[in-house]
Formats: structure tokens, sequence, C-alpha cells
């Protein structure tokens, strides 16, 4: 906890006057009882870095759901719309023309996330994280309203890379999240946003995106639609949403030799720490996007699902998902720490991904598939590793180096993946791409043990890291703080 400041050139105070500080300030007590931050004392009166209160985590937690509810409003329209322009007859069939126009916007959209995240992390941390939460939905506005309204393939693809270009919410609402985190309480806040708010919104639109497909005329209406929930968003962010960065805190200039992909890889390996946790959560997405990528056509393939019945475990899935990141280390971190939540995790994620691949029935599959949502657990651990790493002025920078390292992860999972499954097929091993996922994610577990030893190596003498009980150190002025 951080103690009571003297005036420059002043005495330090006494034990009686400092009793007499501490009955003056009652609130200061009342919120430690609370759990909340203790506020810094002066003489008699808090601070005035301490008196303002902190946003609330409703607010970050609103952008984020609202910008990824409406991208997946647009998930159960898409393969349609693309077929629609990609066959001669203008018919909604799956065709090859339809797949591989389909894989050309997806492309496109990830390359171009690639590309600009670094840009937009470091410009965030100089003026701030709504500005860039409301790029990032006015993008998306306008993106989808390029599907919506648009026939000439160079507009569609134009609204395609507008939308990539633009696409920064999640790591901009993670740094907000750590703007306004106690250290103790990054890893368990993150989980809130990332299961409320994506879980949330995924589970919410794909339901509706599905309905509205089903009785609309036409795809393009869920694109309309999820343009408009974008454009709304924008609105209620730019005129009602509070700035969680403070003027103080802010980078002094906008590094722009430090704005693109190379710089974000160098970031994130600048210490053990911080290279073995980040590592660590890119292996865990390579096994993570497998078993998304190939879903549909391998529980088609082996237990001759419909596409219903895979949309139901997709939903049910994301649901355990949402609970478990919001819960998980919020529940389990106090218990036995969030290292160790952390390691179950990314132990049972490798069990459930080879279970995955032995099971012969589908009920069996549905089981797996559910505990490794489960596991994902965590993720908020590892992301909140990686930002605890950041320097005071550079959060964003480092959470959207994460970011787009992602998204490389991402495609090159969604190639080596569907390569993988494709070859077990004629292997007689359909579950390939699952044991495939299970060694990354064990090297993953392996990377992951080498940050928590630098962490623990990394402490002062004498003081014993929480990493192993509750929280992570943090980074004040440079410094590690160990709490």
């Amino acid at each position: 906890h951080r103690s009571a400041t003297s005036m420059p050139g002043s005495r330090p105070p006494s034990a009686a006057s400092s009793r007499r500080a501490s009955r003056m300030n009652p609130p200061n007590e009342e919120a430690l009882l609370a759990g909340m931050d203790p506020v810094e004392v002066v003489d008699g009166q808090p601070s005035d870095d301490e008196a303002a209160p902190r946003p609330s985590l409703a607010w970050p937690i609103f952008s984020c759901m609202f910008y990824f509810l409406s991208a997946a409003l647009t998930t159960p329209a898409m393969p349609r719309f693309v077929n629609s322009i990609a066959n001669a007859d203008g018919s909604t069939a799956v065709s090859q023309a339809g797949v591989e126009l389909k894989g050309t916007f997806e492309s496109v959209d990830q390359l171009m996330t690639f590309l600009f995240d670094p840009i937009w992390g470091v410009v965030s941390d100089r003026v701030g994280r709504r500005p860039l939460q409301v790029l990032s939905c006015v993008g998306m506005a306008l993106g989808w309203a390029t599907v919506a309204l648009g026939s000439p393939m160079w507009v569609l693809l134009a609204g395609r890379v507008l939308d990539g270009v633009t696409s920064c919410m999640l790591p901009i609402c993670q740094s907000s999240v750590k703007d306004m985190s106690a250290p103790e309480k990054l890893s368990a806040n993150l989980g809130v946003l990332q299961g409320v708010a994506i879980g949330a919104a995924f589970l919410i639109g794909g339901m509706a995106g599905g309905i509205l497909a089903q009785e609309a005329a036409s795809p393009r209406t869920n694109f309309a639609v999820a343009s408009a929930v974008a454009a709304c968003a924008a609105v209620i962010i730019a005129s009602c949403a509070p700035e969680t960065l403070e003027e103080r805190s802010r980078a002094p200039r906008v590094d722009w030799a430090r704005a693109n992909p190379v710089s974000s890889l160098s970031r994130l390996s600048r210490t053990r720490v911080c290279a073995g946790a980040s590592m660590a959560y890119l292996l865990f997405w390579l096994g993570l996007n497998g078993l998304q990528v190939n879903l549909y056509n391998y529980t088609n393939l082996r237990y001759a699902w419909s596409p219903t019945q895979a949309v139901g475990l997709q939903a049910s899935a994301g649901v355990v998902l949402a609970c478990s990141n919001a819960l998980g280390p919020r529940l389990l971190g106090p218990l036995i720490g969030q290292a160790n939540v952390m390691r179950v995790g990314m132990a049972g994620f490798a069990a459930a991904m080879v279970a995955m691949g032995m099971s012969v029935t589908g009920p069996g599959f549905a089981a797996s598939v559910i505990a490794s949502s489960v596991a994902t657990m965590c993720l908020p651990g590892l992301t909140g590793l990686v930002a605890a790493e950041a320097q005071g002025d550079e959060a964003a920078a480092m959470l959207t180096a994460l970011d787009s390292m992602s998204t490389l992860d991402r495609l090159v999972a969604y190639k080596a993946m569907s390569y993988i499954f494709a070859r077990g097929i004629g292997w007689g091993l359909l579950g390939a791409h699952f044991y495939a996922g299970t060694a990354c994610v064990l090297l993953g577990w392996v990377a992951l043990e080498v940050a928590l030893s630098s962490a623990r190596d990394k402490r002062p003498a004498g003081r014993t890291s929480t990493i192993e009980s509750e929280s992570f150190p943090s980074r004040t002025s440079g410094q590690i703080v160990w709490k």
C-alpha cells in the first residue's frame, strides 16, 4: 500500500500526527475494508492525484461489447452474401469461388489490422483512449455500410480495408482497464472485459444475426443493422464516455519510429517476463484457432452434425468462455494465485484438445469443447502479465502490439491447422490438428514458466512476489513496484 507523503522540506510526521490523520480520514479506512485502493493522505486531506474517483469499468465494457456486437451480427450473413456476389447466377449456394472470395475479404481485413494496430497503440498513449474507441466504431460502421450499399468489388474491398485499418477496439479497451485498475485487480478486471463484453456480444449478436439472416430478404440487411449499431456506439462513446488516461500519464509525443509490426515484436520481447507471457498467449491461441477454423467441417465429417448443431455447441462454449474469463481469475486468484490459474488453464486446455481428437462420439466431443472453454480462464492472466510490463506511458502500445501479433498468429493458424486437418483426413487421423494444437499449448506452458520464473527473480530481496498469490507486479515511473 502507498504510505502518506510529506511536502518537500517538511519534517516527517510523528506517530501522534499519523494517528490523528488516520482518525480524520475514515473514508480511507472504509476504502481499504471494501477492497478499494487506499487514498493517499497529505496533512489529513486526500492528495490531488488521488481525490478524483476512477472511471467506471462499465465504459470500456460498453465500448467493446457494442463494437463486437456489430461484428457478430454479420457473421451468419457473411457466407451467404459472399456466395451471392461470387456466383454467376447470384445464388447463395456454397461454391469454390465464394469460399475463396470470403478468404480474400478476411485476409485483407486481418492484414490491415496487423499493420495498423501498432500505430493506434502509440497514438492512444499520447491522445487518450476515447478518440481511438470512436475511430474504431466509425471505421466499422463505414465498413459495414459499404457492404450494405455497395456493389462494385473495389467498394467492398475498400470497406474491408477501412474496417481492418481502424480495428483496434479490444487492445484500446484493455488499455482503459489497465488505466483504471489497481495492479492486484488487473487480471480479474481484464477477465470481466473479455468475458462479459466479447462473450456476450458474440452470443447475443450471433443469435440475433442468425434470426435476421433467416427472416430478411437479403443478407445485406444484417450489414445495415450492424453499421447502425456501430454508428450509435460511436456517438455514445464520443459524447458520454470518460477518458481513462490522465494527462500526466500520457506519452510526451507520438513515437512514430516504433509504430510498426517490427517494433511490436521488439516491444513484446523486451524482457523475459513479457516475451514468455506473449509467447504463451500466442501459442495458446494457435491451438484455439485450430479448433475454431475447423469446427464445422470436423463435426460434419466425423459425427455427421448439421450446421445447426455446430452453432449450438459454439454458442454454449461461448457462454462458458464468458463466465470462465469473467469469474475464473476473480474467484480462483485469491485462493490459488493468478500464476496457478494460468497453469491450470494451460494444462486443462491441452488435456481437452487431446480429448477432442480421441472422442468417438458427438457428446464426448462437445464435453471436451466445453472443458476447453473453461480452461480459457488463463487468457486474462496472460494479458495482464504482458500489460504489467508496460511502462507508464505505453500501455496501449504494448497491448496493441500483442493484438497485432495475435492477428498474425490467427492468419498462420487458419492456414496451418486447416492444412494439418486436411492431411489428417488422408492419414486416417481426423484429430491430427487437435494433437498439433496440444503441442503448441504445451510449448506455451513452458514459455509461461519462463515468464513466471523471471518475474520471481526480479523481485526485491526479502520481498515475496504476489505473482504466485494474487497479483502481478506493476511499473510506476519505470520502476517495478511489488504489492
